[in-house]
């Protein structure tokens, strides 16, 4: 039969189709010429083929909601054969001119083009073509094969209605050509296709495409795709927003599918991102830019997962980190809580998914999943900056480091993997910042070995801080600090040196968080003459310890500095001198005020440490012991007496004089000048029987004296004043400290207070 039909407006016919349809063919004009041939066999299934051509014009359909569905101006399809009953379908060519699609998915998911047709509840279409078909030729497979198959100037209007915000791409100078179309098994199509996606986005791909079994390799190449457009994706997932980006990436994808691997897919190539830009959806501010981000060359697989980068490349970016008013880290809100929940959810429901079966061999001896494979040779920075701002305290504090860049060098979760580390940057454009080692940030073999270097750093700036802990603004200062952390099988070893220049603070802060610890003396005792302070503060302990923290131990650290400081003053003084808490006091013999040779040392040292420290001074307070002392000064002023008597007699004869105290009696000589003292005292004194006084042995007239010399509360104030007056003296007399600096002052009690193993005779110093 030899068919040509012209001008065949089918659309007007489609009322007659049967069973319901979502949709309206509102125009649709058709040509067709063709042959078909019928015969029938008497030993076997008959043949029916067609052959032909196919014009379809103004094509228009709209869906149910009437909306534009469909439309396409013109297409041209040729059949060289069709024959049903072999199940056969063979096209020489099909054109199909501007088509317009408009693809919808709903608020429930339901995509438009999948509900043309309804299905009739109780009911099961099944099309069948009458005959007397064989078995087996009925159950023959469909074979389709096209020589030609293509789509010129296509439109595809995407709109998705399902995320919290509706989703709109529109496809432009969509072009596919594919040759020699096959469902034949391990047939391969040759695939050509371009379109535009967006305002600037294209996309190319050129390749072979398998579809029994599903196979591809394809060169791909991508340009200006914007990202901006895909937001309401993940909007609902993350709290920052994409307000800018451009995706481009050229190379080859390869898949394949099979029954012993399942589907595996690679692509190799590059990934070029450009002027990428996002901002904080809680602050409205800018949270993460950068004007190229290029990876080079890039080899990605599925099935197994693996990266292989061969080099990474950040230029001019931008960072943003925030301490929220409730003390969290910006980045820990990044991901909505709702998604961080059903991500916890899926872990703890989900079984594990297809693995190798090294993989799975993996898993069954250690119980843990191997480490992901994802190797990098090389990251470059150049460009950046990381913005900081602290809302934790008020005022708040904001700073930036500047000018970062540097390398990360073969960066790899393996075990036996140490990415080298050398980063530099400068803190709000002058302060210098060096970072250099070697890390494996991976949990699972973390490895950190890296030293962070500062240089001159004002801490003015930090007087937010410095009110709300330490109670005092920073009128001014520098610092410099060199870090050093090592993590090897969990266990950090940090060694933190700390260096302060010339800092100084300023007005008192009231602040309810701010320490009562005396923060003035503890500065005034760790800064030298130089007007520096240098901390050592080594850290250890397991990482793996949710009560361990690096900061918390250093805070911890500088606490016990402050109340070393209220407490043992001398004793941290002294440990950077080589003495401790001995500097703190001065013993004297009962009785006596002048220094021994014991308390000369002590002083020296003290002295050292006073000119080492100039912004320190010292209070010194005499005190004494109520008894030992009271009878330590009779012998005293006993031995005075008999000194006395010598001296008067060195001056008659003229042999010079010297203080009374400095007079040197030969144990000789002492019962002399003894009895000469006895005699000038004025109280009764035994008499022999004729009346006279009684001479009596040494001791005895030691015993009388110390008897008959009063000694009063006074007089034990005097010599507490005395000592401290003499211990002052003596600082002084070095030179090294100026009087300004050293004062002696009335002590709230004459007896000290009581400390172990140390004397009430003697002068207690207070450092300020």
């Amino acid at each position: 039969i030899d068919i040509d039909i012209k001008d065949f407006d089918f659309a007007r016919y489609m009322v007659y189709a049967p069973g319901k349809m979502n949709f309206k063919v509102l125009s649709g004009a058709m040509d067709l010429t063709g042959q078909v041939s019928y015969i029938q066999y008497k030993d076997r299934g008959p043949s029916l083929t067609a052959r032909g051509n196919i014009a379809v014009r103004n094509v228009n359909i709209e869906g149910d909601n009437k909306k534009s569905l469909f439309k396409m101006p013109s297409a041209e399809i040729g059949f060289t054969s069709f024959e049903p009953y072999a199940n056969s379908i063979h096209l020489g060519k099909a054109v199909f001119q501007a088509p317009e699609v408009m693809i919808r998915r709903g608020k429930d998911g339901a995509i438009n083009l999948l509900s043309l047709f309804p299905e009739e509840e109780g009911t099961h279409r099944k099309t069948k073509i009458k005959g007397s078909t064989p078995k087996d030729e009925a159950s023959q497979p469909l074979t389709l094969v096209a020589d030609i198959f293509q789509v010129n100037e296509g439109k595809v209007f995407f709109e998705d209605l399902q995320p919290t915000e509706a989703v709109d791409v529109q496809v432009q100078k969509l072009a596919i050509k594919c040759e020699h179309v096959s469902l034949q098994k391990e047939s391969k199509i040759n695939v050509e296709l371009s379109l535009g996606l967006g305002k600037k986005g294209t996309l190319s791909t050129k390749g072979t495409v398998g579809v029994n079994p599903l196979s591809a390799n394809l060169a791909v190449d991508m340009k200006g795709i914007g990202l901006a457009a895909f937001q309401p994706y993940f909007a609902d997932k993350v709290n920052i927003y994409i307000s800018d980006g451009v995706l481009a990436a050229s190379g080859n994808l390869a898949a394949e599918s099979s029954n012993q691997k399942g589907f595996t897919a690679t692509y190799e190539g590059r990934i070029l991102m450009t002027n990428f830009s996002s901002h904080d959806k809680n602050t409205d501010e800018n949270f993460l830019t950068w004007k190229a981000l290029s990876m080079n060359p890039v080899k990605i697989g599925y099935n197994p997962i693996y990266a292989r980068v061969g080099g990474v490349s950040l230029t001019d970016f931008y960072s943003a980190l925030f301490i929220n008013p409730d003390g969290t880290l910006s980045v820990s809100r990044i991901v909505a809580e709702e998604a961080r929940q059903e991500a916890r959810e899926v872990a703890a429901s989900q079984k594990p998914g297809a693995k190798t079966i090294t993989e799975t061999a993996n898993v069954k001896a250690t119980g843990e999943a191997p480490p992901l494979d994802i190797e990098i040779d090389k990251i470059t920075l150049q460009g950046g900056t990381i913005a900081f701002t602290d809302r934790y305290i008020k005022p708040s504090y904001s700073a930036k480091l500047t000018e970062m860049g540097g390398r990360i060098s073969g960066l790899s979760p393996k075990k036996d993997r140490r990415a080298e580390v050398e980063l530099r940057g400068k803190l709000d454009h002058y302060v210098p910042l060096e970072i250099t080692g070697k890390i494996n940030p991976w949990k699972e073999n973390l490895y950190v070995d890296l030293v962070a270097k500062f240089r001159d750093l004002e801490l003015s700036p930090f007087t937010p801080y410095s009110g709300k802990y330490a109670g005092y603004t920073i009128e001014k200062g520098k610092l410099a600090f060199d870090v050093q952390y090592l993590i090897v099988d969990k266990k950090l070893d940090a060694k933190n040196v700390i260096f302060f220049d010339q800092l100084t603070l300023g007005d008192k802060v009231e602040s309810p968080s701010a320490t009562k610890l005396p923060v003035r003396l503890a500065i005034a005792l760790l800064k030298d003459r130089s007007g520096q302070i240098k901390l050592d503060l080594p850290v250890t302990g397991n990482i793996d310890d949710p009560k361990f923290s690096v900061w918390g131990i250093i805070w911890k650290i500088v606490v016990n500095l402050l109340t070393k400081a209220a407490t043992s003053p001398f004793a941290l003084l002294g440990s950077l001198f080589g003495s401790g808490e001995e500097l703190s006091y001065l013993e004297f013999d009962y009785g006596m005020a002048n220094l021994t040779e014991v308390n000369i040392k002590k002083i020296e040292t003290l002295v050292k440490a006073l000119e080492d420290r100039p912004s320190l001074r010292l209070d010194i307070e005499g005190h004494g012991d109520r008894e030992r002392d009271m009878e330590g000064l009779k012998g005293y002023l006993v031995n005075r007496k008999v000194k006395a008597q010598k001296l008067k007699e060195l001056t008659k004869k003229k042999a010079g004089t010297v203080p009374v105290d400095d007079v040197q009696i030969e144990s000789a000589e002492y019962p002399k000048y003894l009895k000469m003292a006895y005699d000038a005292e004025k109280f009764p004194k035994p008499k022999n029987i004729i009346g006279l006084a009684k001479g009596l042995p040494v001791p005895e007239m030691e015993k009388l004296m110390l008897t008959n010399t009063p000694v009063k509360d006074e007089d034990l104030r005097n010599l507490a004043s005395r000592r401290a007056a003499n211990a002052k003296d003596e600082i002084l007399r070095s030179g090294k400290v100026t009087p300004d600096r050293v004062f002696v002052v009335e002590p709230k009690s004459l007896t000290p207070e009581k400390k172990e193993k140390l004397k009430d005779s003697r002068v207690d110093f207070r450092l300020k």
